[in-house]
């Protein structure tokens, strides 16, 4: 080379993304509900029809009469049962409840696996369990009214001792009146899970003729007109509240609807795509701190997730970012495909999109990896193993 020749100037080095750490996703696909090694992209086991418990610890299947439970991390059996019922219908880590599918029924045989082994139990009326207390002594219900040609429903509990149906507490912990049950009629959108405190929040839209507890025991027979609220359950006290959302929560499509809880912050939040709106609640005393507007997104289903001091909602193809505390907009960050769900671990949000799961940095959006995972319906839960 001649000395006269210029220098080309040296190639600049691209920043690589860090290698995945070790953990596991949880995500529902067209395959079952699937096990995911997040260090490697792929799928470690898959379970058609199966739920797992609260803690994603264990996963229950029913397969050919039986109930059979595998620990999430190695997959190996740990339990399995012969059952009557054809569909897994609540689970708790100490006792799972199955039952028959839905449909019109005056009866209701309910089916209980726990240590002691399956005992069925027979309850009047249109039963469909929904949670259990930590200790597995109170099953919460959803009472379906009428039951042969049901429209609307209530909660109530069942106490596995007595063997007894009955009205839950009012937030103070006084006993609902005879009478005073709030019957609803709306769709149950959404339910996540504060597994610590023992706190069930369920979204609820279109009540258009609903009447909380609250004003029914205060004698107002008006309805207030309410459209979307989030049903409280404190599983371990026996205690319910509604925390009504305002319009125009509920006004819009139920999917463009969601919530997501950011336990150690004690805030839960209330997103509706189809308007922008978005609300804060303090889950001290269910009361909603603020609202704020972000983008409109219509069309597809709406996803949320919170922690670290911001809030993750994604709709369409898109992941609007938040403050966690005043909810003013943080950022816009696109996706490659329609949300399939969002997650958090304690240093990336997992999206799904598409048939993929794009691995983003929390602060930047920026890409840091992705796999594919066929039939994704939602990535559900993420968690971080020892390497």
């Amino acid at each position: 080379m001649s000395a006269c020749a210029a220098e080309r100037p040296a190639p600049k080095s691209v920043p690589t993304a860090p290698a995945p750490k070790p953990g596991r996703l949880f995500a529902t696909t067209a395959a079952g509900l699937a096990v995911v090694d997040l260090a490697k992209g792929t799928v470690t086991a898959a379970y058609p029809g199966a739920v797992a418990d609260g803690t994603w610890s264990t996963i229950h299947q029913l397969k050919d009469g039986r109930l059979r439970s595998y620990e999430a991390g190695s997959g190996a059996l740990v339990a399995d049962e012969p059952v009557a019922g054809v569909q897994i219908k609540a689970v708790s880590t100490q006792v799972i409840a199955v039952g028959p599918l839905p449909g019109p029924r005056r009866r209701t045989s309910i089916t209980l696996v726990g240590e002691g082994g399956a005992r069925t139990v027979e309850l009047d009326g249109n039963i469909e369990p929904e949670a259990f207390s930590g200790d597995g002594l109170a099953m919460y219900l959803l009472d379906h009214l009428p039951p042969e040609r049901p429209d609307r429903y209530r909660v109530r509990m069942y106490d596995v001792d007595a063997g007894t149906v009955g009205p839950l507490q009012t937030r103070d912990k006084t006993p609902v009146p005879s009478g005073a049950e709030e019957e609803m009629r709306g769709r149950g959108r959404q339910a996540v899970r504060d597994s610590a405190a023992g706190v069930l929040y369920t979204l609820y839209t279109h009540q258009d003729d609903h009447l909380h507890t609250r004003d029914l025991v205060a004698g107002r027979d008006q309805s207030p007109g309410v459209h979307a609220f989030v049903h409280v359950l404190n599983l371990d006290q026996r205690w319910a509240y509604c925390l009504d959302l305002p319009a125009p929560f509920g006004l819009g499509p139920p999917e463009a609807h969601t919530i997501a809880l950011d336990a150690a912050a004690k805030r839960l939040y209330a997103f509706d795509a189809s308007t922008g709106s978005v609300v804060v609640a303090s889950t001290e005393d269910q009361a909603i701190r603020r609202s704020g507007r972000l983008g409109k997104q219509p069309g597809g289903t709406a996803y949320a997730a919170a922690g670290g001091r911001r809030v993750y909602l994604a709709v369409g193809s898109r992941v609007l970012v938040a403050d966690g505390e005043t909810l003013a907009p943080v950022a816009d960050w696109a996706l490659p495909g329609p949300a399939r769900g969002v997650v958090l671990t304690a240093d990336e949000l997992l999206a799904g999109a598409g048939d993929q799961v794009i691995r983003l940095d929390l602060d930047t959006g920026a890409r840091l990896g992705a796999f594919t995972l066929p039939g994704l319906q939602e990535v559900r839960h993420a968690e971080r193993v020892p390497g």
